[in-house]
């Protein structure tokens, strides 16, 4: 039975000795410690962990739009940055520990959103309403997440956006500094937009080189080509080798949806305008998020869900 809480939860698989830390605030993970005792999620020094604002690092959850209302989505103009998904304390389940796994079930209802917020006004009855299930599960070196969204209403949920906006633990702070150390390796062939330059073109890899930040501001979405739905890459988290994987696919009404990934990290310049963020950590982080963005099969209709899921697998 769910319950409401404010405080982190800690979740631990005693088996192997991993653990995860979710704030049920944005049901937000904060924290994942392999059994090798390894830091896989980045969570800055300085981010607001009081349910004041959404919480720079870990994991947070976005839903049903991504970035700022578009000015011609009519029905979200008053809706938060990223939705409301990351913005509400969710209710907590009963957290289990078993010799297979350790996790815990998260929940959120439109009605708790609205009571939390004072303001439903950019979800009125019947055009937004739908209930949110994180599951949270460890293993020795394995972090799932599966969020699964059941519209409740009585119309379909069109257009909706959603990702797992997750920022991973760059160790030896060189994020810009050696690509070698940072980068992301299996988004060939994908479609990009650059939203710093305007860029639009489709990622080749050079000499096998993968995607390295540079000393610059990144802020890039890769959209998959025709017929690649799950996003499946390999990111270099520092110099003495750590090596992370992601994989992440979409599941609606039992069509499989377009997985997209946005790569991100502010640079300095950003960085000191975020005071959420401390001025050098942009060094420390590379956000590498699996989404649900555009393309077909975005319709949700009343009483059907959508199944998101997130592996991370340290390497």
């Amino acid at each position: 039975m769910s319950a409401c809480y404010f405080k982190p939860l800690a979740i631990t698989h005693s088996a192997s000795g991993a653990s995860a830390t979710v704030h049920p605030f944005g049901a937000t993970i904060t924290s994942y410690t392999t059994s090798k005792g390894h830091e896989v999620l980045f969570c800055s020094e300085l981010a607001k962990l009081d349910g004041s604002k959404a919480i720079r690092g870990g994991i947070p959850l976005v839903f049903p739009i991504f970035g700022p209302p578009a000015a011609d989505n009519t029905k979200c103009q008053n809706m938060p940055q990223h939705g409301f998904l990351r913005g509400n304390y969710w209710k907590v389940g009963e957290p289990y520990d078993t010799d297979d796994e350790a996790g815990c079930e998260f929940t959120l209802d439109l009605e708790d959103v609205a009571k939390s917020r004072g303001d439903g006004a950019w979800a009125p009855s019947g055009t937004m309403d739908c209930h949110l299930s994180l599951k949270v599960v460890i293993v020795a070196e394995t972090l799932t997440t599966v969020l699964t969204i059941t519209n409740t209403g009585e119309e379909d949920i069109t257009d909706y956006q959603t990702l797992f906006h997750t920022y991973f633990r760059v160790h030896g702070a060189n994020a810009q500094s050696d690509p070698v150390s940072c980068n992301v390796s299996g988004l060939d062939g994908y479609s990009v937009v650059d939203k710093v330059t305007g860029d639009q073109y489709v990622f080749k890899t050079k000499d096998s080189q993968p995607i390295a930040l540079g000393e610059r501001e990144v802020d890039r979405v890769y959209s998959p080509p025709d017929g690649k739905d799950v996003v499946d890459v390999v990111i270099c988290t520092g110099g003495n080798g750590e090596k992370v994987g992601l994989t992440a696919s979409a599941v609606c009404e039992g069509v499989d949806l377009a997985v997209s990934a946005v790569v991100w990290n502010p640079y300095q310049e950003k960085a000191k305008s975020l005071g959420d963020f401390a001025d050098e950590e942009y060094s420390d982080m590379i956000c590498v998020e699996p989404g649900v963005l555009s393309g077909e099969g975005r319709i949700l209709t009343p009483g059907k869900e959508v199944v998101f899921t997130q592996v991370i697998k340290n390497l």
